[in-house]
């Protein structure tokens, strides 16, 4: 491989790499979830509970050199506070950034779409996850409709 075409590699690879918050307080899942969203080149910062989130959250606002977050994936039962209350407080906020809602309850997921996050059921596969967040990274449809399951 030419020095050119690496160079030209690596700036692809800067270019479609997303910042992703991670959000769940199951270690062997976000250590699984983490590494597939590694594995595809993104960058990722971890959160065990609701304080962690909002920490990270606020990073970028009180650091201009942090750069902003272009997904959050977080678990509606997070500990210190629920997923759908962070994708609510968000969209009031910030209708583009994407977030990947994980949650069993039907109810739960319909209510994160209309916020237009994508909503993953329990249990899901590694296929299914890797959807979810090349979902969520898209441009939202036009006139603000609601992704469909």
């Amino acid at each position: 491989m030419n020095q050119a075409f690496a160079r030209e590699m690596h700036l692809f690879a800067e270019e479609s790499s997303v910042r992703v918050l991670l959000a769940e307080d199951d270690p062997t899942l976000r250590r699984l979830l983490a590494l597939i969203l590694r594995r595809s080149g993104h960058d990722v910062v971890e959160a065990r509970n609701g304080a962690e989130l909002m920490e990270a959250l606020a990073g970028p606002l009180v650091d201009s050199r942090i750069p902003a977050f272009d997904l959050i994936v977080c678990e509606q039962a997070l500990p210190g506070l629920p997923g759908l209350s962070v994708l609510a407080g968000l969209r009031s906020r910030d209708p583009a950034t994407g977030f990947v809602l994980l949650t069993e309850s039907p109810e739960i997921q319909r209510r994160a779409r209309e916020l237009g996050a994508v909503a993953l059921a329990a249990p899901f596969n590694v296929q299914a996850f890797e959807t979810a967040v090349r979902r969520s990274t898209q441009p939202r449809p036009a006139n603000d409709q609601v992704w469909e399951a």
